[in-house]
């Protein structure tokens, strides 16, 4: 994942010599994408247009694409600022910077027929100019082929396969994949309203001895004659977790082409597979094997979503369950098991609420959620059972049409399912944060106009609780005030769209 500056150069030279798409064209999901942890730009609730391709005839096109952002900060005590969030999807007031260069290649085959071929590659501090290091931490976080006929659509690939977010927690709070798959979709058309189904199934084989091992083991003795090596190393443990999901989508249409606020509901489902295996610990004499048993879950959630068809205006409610080995990202791996060693008995809950609010020279971005998340032990006391929350709202000032003063508050909590040896109550930690974001935006006002250059200070106010969180050698766990005071660059423009 690592390479050299050089690289990096040649991709953003390649990238840069085509042109570009122009101003009117649209994209080509029924809802527009607005910013990301990584992220692409985030997704609002609005539904957008259908994309137009030039035919073949005219040669196809070339596009390019990016989100990104570039921050620094300091701590005011002589170090460099770091987020100071304790739940899971904290506010991103202070979040690391990130960045993806985005080429594609569309074309139309036929009026009803078109392709796409996304590549996107992702880019993580710190950069050569932070650290003097030249080589660069990258991914490939998307890296696939589309193609549609009619009102139907495929695609097979490496990919982000996400909905909504929620922009001020840098977060999908129902779908997010990060998949090695494929995945069909159609739409269904009513007198006014749309209903778009999709159906997806990919897998993830983690570089992890919950998954994956190699051991050595000699060649055959067929092969042994001829000489070379005595042992070769060969994969003695290989179950990749199966995932496959599928959402339903209604829009709700006026008869009337000229009210554009709107509706939508989503139903979503995820099932989650993966195979028994047995694992090889080598560092011992003889081998010790331990049985890894075969393990499943599931996971359903909704989405609602109203939005006024003016200024980026709308509001977003999230509903989502999961159990088993549905609880865990598929990124992850689990730490603690049931007695049987698979996942059962573990689960997460959550609500969410995500959305922005603009009249006259004003705007209000909110995002919130509480979570509940209980892991397969049946250890009463883990740090693994525990409920968390955030509470993030921020007001801006649009001052003309290209400067704004925003302000940021959040609230933050966590409690685990462990004894606080300073109270002898559960671990209860909180935080309290404020924020000052004066910024330039040269597209308008708005609050995901972009691009938008800004300066930071953030205050963060954190109980005893929080500190204990922190190692003792962590200055986090000797202050209970954090100062972070920067500056920062967020863009996104022409990013391909998710279904």
């Amino acid at each position: 994942m690592r390479t050299t500056a050089r690289s990096l150069v040649t991709v953003a030279v390649l990238a840069l010599s085509v042109p570009a798409r122009a101003q009117g064209d649209a994209t080509s999901t029924p809802t527009p994408t607005v910013p990301v942890t990584p992220a692409e730009p985030p997704t609002g609730a609005i539904p957008g247009p259908v994309e137009t391709m030039p035919n073949t005839a005219d040669g196809g096109r070339f596009e390019f694409g990016s989100y990104g952002r570039l921050q620094l900060g300091s701590d005011l005590r002589g170090g460099t600022g770091r987020s100071a969030n304790i739940v899971a999807y904290g506010d991103r007031i202070d979040e690391d910077s990130y960045a993806e260069l985005e080429l594609r290649r569309e074309d139309r085959f036929a009026p009803n027929v078109t392709s796409k071929v996304v590549a996107t590659l992702a880019l993580f501090p710190p950069f050569f100019h932070f650290s003097g290091d030249a080589t660069q931490a990258m991914a490939m976080r998307n890296l696939y082929a589309q193609a549609t006929f009619g009102d139907w659509n495929l695609w097979i690939g490496s990919r982000m396969y996400r909905g909504d977010d929620i922009y001020l927690l840098d977060w999908w709070p129902l779908d997010n994949q990060n998949t090695v798959g494929g995945g069909v979709g159609t739409k269904l058309k009513w007198t006014t309203d749309e209903t778009l189904i999709a159906a997806h199934v990919g897998m993830q084989r983690l570089d992890s001895p919950y998954q994956y091992e190699t051991s050595p083991a000699p060649i055959p003795p067929v092969l042994a004659a001829q000489g070379g090596p005595g042992a070769v190393n060969v994969t003695t443990l290989d179950r990749p977790r199966t995932i496959e999901t599928l959402k339903i989508t209604h829009l709700f249409k006026h008869t009337n082409p000229a009210q554009k606020d709107g509706f939508k509901v989503i139903l979503y489902g995820e099932a989650h597979e993966i195979s028994a295996g047995v694992y090889t610990d080598n560092t011992q004499s003889p081998p010790a094997q331990t049985g890894l048993p075969a393990d499943t879950g599931w996971l359903v959630g909704t989405e609602l979503a109203y939005w006024t068809g003016q200024r980026d205006t709308f509001v977003q409610l999230y509903l989502r369950h999961a159990e088993g080995l549905a609880a865990y990202d598929p990124l992850a791996v689990p730490l603690t098991f049931a007695n049987n060693r698979t996942t059962q008995g573990a689960s997460e809950t959550l609500a969410a609420l995500g959305g922005n609010w603009e009249t006259g020279p004003i705007g209000v971005l909110v995002g919130a959620y509480v979570r509940s998340f209980r892991d397969a032990s049946t250890s009463p006391t883990t740090s693994e059972k525990y409920d968390e929350g955030i509470f993030a709202v921020r007001p801006q000032l649009f001052i003309g049409e290209r400067w704004g003063l925003a302000f940021e508050g959040a609230f933050e909590a966590r409690r685990y399912a462990v004894i606080d040896p300073q109270t002898d109550q559960p671990l209860d930690a909180s935080e309290w944060r404020f924020g000052v974001i004066p910024y330039y935006s040269p597209s308008g006002r708005g609050s995901y106009k972009r691009p938008q250059l800004r300066l930071l200070y953030n205050l963060t106010a954190r109980n005893q609780a929080a500190r204990e969180l922190y190692p003792a050698l962590d200055v986090f766990s000797q202050r209970p005030v954090e100062h972070y005071l920067g500056m920062g660059a967020e863009w996104w423009f022409n990013s391909s769209s998710y279904p």
